[in-house]
């Protein structure tokens, strides 16, 4: 059972926080964008998959009219994570509060996963718009809080 701030992990209300949260976090006017970032996790609990390939996606498009944060895998995005949905999630619920130590090991738990073939990133974040990467850089412990 989750408590009423939190929400099924890429769940509909989920989507919907996220949104609200990303919408929050970028501000009244972000500049001209157009930037795609996807997380594809594999393996997910049965009768969660929303896409043909079986995995459990989501995504949030950066549009100069505005931020679209859906369900679903796009064709192209600029940044594309792939990973186990057991490993995503459980990194994905880790609250950092700026805690070096915290962030240390979760930066560890990424490593493992992707020498185990367990996560990848497709794309280059350094590429990304300068209003992108601040607000991913800000979005992980908000996503936190409402993560069940």
């Amino acid at each position: 059972m989750t408590s009423p701030g939190t929400f099924e992990y890429v769940g509909p209300q989920w989507l919907e926080a996220v949104a609200a949260i990303v919408a929050d976090l970028l501000g009244d006017d972000p500049g001209p964008l157009d930037y795609c970032v996807c997380e594809d996790l594999t393996s997910p609990p049965p009768g969660r998959a929303n896409t043909p390939a079986g995995t459990l996606s989501w995504s949030i498009h950066f549009h100069t009219d505005g931020t679209v944060v859906g369900a679903g895998s796009p064709a192209t995005a600029d940044l594309r994570i792939v990973a186990d949905y057991a490993v995503h999630h459980a990194l994905s619920r880790q609250i950092w509060a700026g805690d070096p130590e915290i962030m240390a090991a979760a930066q560890q738990r990424r490593r493992s996963a992707t020498a185990a073939g367990e996560l990848r990133i497709e794309g280059d974040m350094s590429a990304a718009p300068d209003p992108i990467r601040r607000l991913i850089a800000q979005l992980h412990d908000p996503v936190a809080e409402i993560t069940a």
